[in-house]
């Protein structure tokens, strides 16, 4: 964002300055040290050194000396305090874990650049904070690691596990059947997964609590310190956290272990395109679809010093740009019982810009300053004010509480451009196309090889001239949501789909039925699906839900799309590609290869939700090597061109059949429609239909041509819609829901 201090990435606080002048001296001893080592080092005898300076090499073009290879070697393993939880952590036991997470990750099917350049250590910066609108810079630990581990019999929180067993090594945050764990293997739902660390927290003397944070774990989680259960949690995609203050040991280091059990298609969660068991007969057709299993932690494991006074816990941003205000809801947890005053203020590149304050419990309103016009957002304006809110004992105390935010001046709405009904961006008829994002990796799976990956996926899509990013079946971390705040670009989120009766046709033939959950399935599945938009509300990026995706899993329909509309009425909702049920703001149809017209309704915009799947491999990008000619497929991509994908044999064809594709899409924009999704970002696994490879080593389309057809439908999509409807359409009804608000 371009605002000022403090904020995600204007200049920061004097505080934040500060710290940042403290590690950027200790940084420099550090290397001073590094370079005089490095001069007694014996190349032959630091076989690490050596691997480390020739990927390095390799990469950078061959331009690094041995001093600086030694100098980021052990600069990259020192940089971060603890990223290796063990009794006996000696150099030896460190170079042979090291030496096994090496060998697993070289081993791997296929490896991102960024997976085949990084060091362990990274996993533990604190450079990005994983909770990037509610920060307390300088009061946050970063747990991931290499952490013990075992897997035994599934026990289901009857008793706590044993000390015994912990043989092996783990790297956190990836999940274990990723090579980039060290681990690469499955679990199955039979058995579950232990972690155990150290924690050096002590519990202190009241005056601060310590906060355990757990970004995503798949599926249910039981957590001990010191061999005491602090609490559970079941769902794969909503963050958790625990105060274990009083778990901690008065002094000393305490044992944090963690329990994971993940039942992936043999349950009835949410799990997405997950499927363990891929020769089973209740898949689903297409069989590629279904990609490799994630367990246990997935994201970052963090904790957090909050004040034992009060302090903030969550809060809930909703802007207004017709009042020019922000409405500010906070959730306040105070171990004292006293109610703190809360302030908040916003800031743009040049300073104060607004301001607010109440007492906690109360909807608070920052208004901005009578002469600032607020700056809006959109995907060509990602413009971000940052924002700080502080926690007073009164109006005039010190701040005893203070975290730091951003938020955008952003509207997504309903509205009719001459004959259709539209999507509006800040009241503009705005044409969302986006790119279907699986979010999958092939070293880390669920989890990407670091920031700048992750960053490299999203821009990638607004190089291609894409406005919107459909994250399928999938939730990301907060850092995900991030970056498309910052960058721009638009997301429509999915719920991740859980097991169930599947019934679904393109045609919507089985329009206005569902299937049927028991009712601690159906409690299960909501209570995630509001951990997951309460946890995304502030980010103004996401700008529709889509709880149900043709059909998978689907039931209670109108009763979820009743509290979604109440609980978050800033964003759009509706059913991807059926089970249609009349309700939501769009009308939603999924056709491969296509394009094809979506009909148009009176009240609801007409989205073709999934088009495209054209197939094209590229040999050694493709996940299990690659072998083969070029544009030949895996051995399951036939499963999608008798689903109706389409399949190409060279990068020629590609281009063509994309460009013919666009042309007809135009059309369509012409006629009334409001979004389309094309299929797809990158290939995963069997699949090869991605603009990207698996690996993202590789476009298979040119970023310029392609961005100059999508800007042919955005000024489609501008233009009004005149003569649409024919004669004998239904009469037009007199007024829309929406348009009586």
């Amino acid at each position: 964002p371009r605002a000022a201090p403090p904020g995600p990435g204007g200049a920061a606080s004097p505080r934040t300055e500060k710290k940042k002048g403290k590690k950027r001296r200790q940084a420099a001893f550090l290397s001073l040290f590094v370079l005089v080592l490095a001069l007694f080092v014996r190349r032959d005898a630091v076989p690490e050194i050596k691997r480390e300076m020739f990927d390095a090499a390799e990469y950078a073009g061959g331009a690094r000396s041995l001093v600086d290879a030694a100098a980021s070697f052990f600069a990259r393993q020192t940089s971060t305090p603890f990223f290796f939880s063990s009794s006996s952590s000696s150099a030896e036991d460190l170079q042979s874990v090291l030496d096994a997470w090496n060998q697993t990750r070289s081993s791997a099917p296929l490896l991102t650049e960024w997976g085949e350049r990084m060091a362990a250590s990274d996993v533990s910066s604190t450079d990005h904070h994983p909770r990037p609108q509610l920060r307390r810079p300088g009061r946050w630990e970063n747990l991931n690691g290499f952490w013990d581990f075992k897997v035994e019999g599934a026990a289901h929180g009857a008793s706590a596990p044993s000390s015994e067993g912990y043989e092996e090594k783990i790297l956190v945050p990836f999940s274990i059947e990723s090579a980039l764990s060290g681990v690469a293997r499955s679990v199955g739902s039979g058995s579950q997964l232990v972690y155990r660390r150290t924690l050096s927290a002590e519990r202190g003397d009241g005056a601060d609590r310590r906060i355990l944070h757990f970004g995503a774990v798949d599926w249910k989680t039981w957590v001990y310190v010191n061999g005491r259960l602090v609490g559970t949690h079941q769902g794969g995609y909503d963050s958790f956290s625990f105060d274990v203050t009083n778990f901690l040991l008065p002094s000393g280091e305490s044992e944090l272990v963690v329990v994971v059990w993940d039942p992936t298609e043999d349950g009835q969660q949410p799990h997405g395109k997950q499927w363990a068991d891929k020769g089973s007969d209740k898949m689903i057709a297409p069989a590629g679809m279904w990609y490799t299993s994630v367990t246990g932690i997935w994201q970052t494991v963090w904790l957090e010093t909050v004040p034992g006074t009060f302090y903030v816990e969550s809060m809930r941003l909703t802007p207004s740009i017709r009042s020019r205000s922000l409405h500010a809801e906070f959730n306040t947890v105070s171990p004292t019982g006293l109610v703190p005053f809360v302030k908040l203020t916003a800031f743009d590149e040049h300073g104060i810009v607004g301001f607010g304050s109440g007492w906690s419990g109360e909807s608070l309103t920052l208004k901005f300053g009578e002469h600032h016009i607020p700056k809006l957002w959109s995907p060509d304006q990602p413009f971000l004010y940052n924002l700080t809110v502080s926690l007073h004992l009164a109006q005039n105390g010190e701040a005893l509480d203070e975290v730091e935010g951003y938020f955008a001046m952003r509207e997504i709405s309903l509205g009719r451009n001459g004959d259709a009904v539209q999507f509006l961006l800040n009241g503009e008829p705005t044409f969302h196309y986006g790119v279907l994002d699986q979010g999958w990796w092939p070293d880390g799976l669920y989890t990407p090889p670091s920031e700048e990956a992750l960053a490299f996926d999203i821009q990638s899509a607004k190089d291609f001239g894409f406005n919107v990013i459909r994250k399928h079946a999938k939730v990301e971390s907060d850092r995900f949501y991030h970056l498309c705040d910052k960058l721009g670009i638009m997301v429509w989120q999915d719920m991740p789909s859980s097991s169930g009766v599947y019934m679904w046709s393109p045609d919507g033939a089985h329009d206005f039925r569902e299937g049927v959950k028991s009712p601690e399935t159906a409690s299960g599945f909501v209570g995630e699906l509001k951990g997951v938009v309460k946890g995304l509300y502030n980010f103004p990026s996401v700008v529709a839900w889509i709880p149900f995706n043709e059909g998978w899993g689907q039931f209670s329909t109108e009763d979820i799309f009743a509290w979604l509309s109440s609980y978050d009425p800033q964003r759009l909702a509706w059913v991807s590609g059926g089970n249609d049920f009349g309700n939501g703001a769009a009308f939603d149809r999924h056709v491969y290869p296509g394009p094809s017209f979506v009909r148009l309704e009176e009240c609801r915009a007409s989205v073709l939700g999934e088009f495209g799947g054209n197939g094209f491999s590229i040999p050694g990008h493709a996940w299990g090597g690659g072998e083969g000619e070029e544009g030949g497929q895996g051995a399951d991509y036939d499963t999608f061109v008798d689903w109706g994908y389409a399949q190409v044999r060279t990068l020629k064809e590609l281009e063509r059949q994309y460009g013919l594709q666009m042309t007809l899409l135009a059309d369509l924009v012409g006629q009334g429609l409001s979004g389309a999704i094309f299929t797809q970002l990158s290939d995963v696994e069997s699949e090869s239909n991605g603009i990207l490879t698996y690996d993202r080593k590789v476009a298979k389309l040119g970023a310029s041509s392609v961005r100059s057809l999508h800007e042919k439908l955005f000024a489609a999509g501008r233009a009004p819609k005149e003569g649409l409807h024919r004669e004998g359409a239904p009469p037009r009804k007199a007024r829309c829901d929406w348009e009586q608000n």
